[in-house]
């Protein structure tokens, strides 16, 4: 009887140190470069997308564009290129078109 529960202590102080090992594994930071680490509330600044993109018309808005900050935009870019390269155009005016009467 003792021998059964030594076994089960075994299993689960093997399978809590299995979980600590790959807990600390996906949490340690990966590079080890000599700057000081970021704290929780500071995001990088090249890291915010600046280009919305619109995957049903396949449209990309800059800042400058006038319907940049109404669109919510399915599709963040770092640059135009970026969004040139993955196949958006840049939103431009449509003419517009005299009414007759």
């Amino acid at each position: 009887m003792f021998g059964f529960f030594f076994q089960m202590f075994l299993l689960c102080a093997g399978a809590f140190l299995a979980g600590v090992l790959l807990t600390w594994l996906t949490m340690r930071p990966r590079d080890s470069s000599p700057e000081a680490p970021l704290s929780i509330m500071e995001e990088p600044v090249a890291a915010v997308p600046t280009i919305k993109a619109n995957s049903r018309t396949m449209m990309y808005h800059t800042p400058e564009s006038p319907y940049y900050k109404r669109m919510k935009g399915d599709a963040f870019f770092h640059s135009p290129e970026d969004a040139r390269r993955a196949g958006y155009t840049m939103w431009t005016p449509r003419p517009r078109v005299p009414v007759s009467s």
